[in-house]
């Protein structure tokens, strides 16, 4: 559960037209800043997993597990040009679970600094070229995060073991990311986002619990005011089968229900966005996502809702 969010904020965009943000989990599409510009953005998620899947069944939840998340991430994005933006995104964690392996109780308490990420981004194509813009993405993510968190309450197979990988506050690896975003108005308070993203862990397919992963998100967003935007995204992401490793022993690890997310799940995104002064310096955004279709390849945790809460401020 703690990989999902890390690089939701790639880079804090821009706007185009006065009155219209992008969307909130849309990475900005091929927005940048303009040279010598400052931007923070602070973004909120909790979500729940209490619900197991497997395939595209939703299945008995077996060990009862019942999972929060809550993550704190914040972005400062600078425009090194009116081509190029360079942004550092910070998350905090907070990741809480228990569940049930037998007779035995099982809870995780987990909260601290997780991975940081350095990205860049820069135009390929500017919009008085085209009527679109294209953007091309290099980032990467720094091993940060603690790795060694432990368990608050755990059988005795669990003494001195640590928590499974999902739920620590960091992946113990570096990680490398290139993505491609786009951007369309189609009239000045209408605008139009896409954005993929692949992203390599080099040890995904031996002792890693990650595997790579592809991600796209397509969202619109509309000024319906100069003070109120709508929007709506959809979100699709896709994670190769994953190999727990050495994260925690043998006989543990087999009935933990704490498995690192494998498949494709897709989330629907509805939005608003408040802009209090009717200008872009300070915007307030609040999204619910809901969990549209899945395919996972193993039994394992997914959440049904995310609850997003985003402030931007530029400098």
């Amino acid at each position: 559960m703690k990989n999902l969010f890390i690089k939701s904020l790639l880079i804090a965009p821009v706007l185009i037209s006065a009155d219209v943000i992008p969307a909130i989990n849309s990475k900005g599409g091929a927005l940048v800043l303009p040279e010598g510009k400052l931007k923070m953005t602070m973004t909120h998620i909790n979500f729940d997993r209490n619900s197991m899947f497997d395939g595209t069944s939703e299945v008995q939840n077996r060990e009862n597990l019942d999972a929060t998340a809550n993550i704190t991430m914040v972005a400062l994005s600078y425009g090194l040009s009116n081509k190029t933006t360079i942004s550092t995104i910070i998350p905090y964690k907070n990741i809480e679970a228990t569940a049930r392996l037998g007779v035995n109780e099982v809870a995780i308490d987990n909260k601290g600094l997780g991975d940081i990420v350095l990205a860049a981004r820069h135009v390929l194509v500017p919009m008085s070229d085209a009527g679109y813009q294209l953007s091309f993405d290099a980032a990467v993510k720094l091993p940060t995060g603690a790795t060694n968190g432990s368990f608050k309450t755990a059988p005795a197979i669990a003494n001195d073991v640590n928590t499974p990988m999902p739920t620590q506050m960091g992946t113990g690896e570096f990680e490398y990311m290139l993505g491609l975003g786009t951007t369309k108005m189609l009239d000045e308070s209408w605008e139009m986002d896409a954005h993929a993203m692949y992203t390599h862990r080099p040890k995904a397919h031996n002792d890693y619990d990650f595997g790579d992963e592809i991600a796209l998100n397509l969202s619109t967003t509309k000024a319906v005011t100069s003070k109120l935007n709508i929007g709506v995204e959809y979100n699709v992401k896709y994670n190769t089968k994953t190999d727990m490793g050495e994260d925690t022993n043998a006989p543990l690890r087999s009935m933990l229900p704490f498995k690192a997310f494998s498949g494709t799940a897709a989330y629907v995104t509805p939005q608003v966005e408040f802009l209090p002064f009717g200008k872009p310096k300070v915007h307030i955004g609040v999204g619910l996502s809901f969990l549209a279709h899945y395919d996972l390849k193993e039994y394992q945790p997914l959440e049904k809702e995310r609850f997003i809460v985003r402030l931007g401020y530029m400098f």
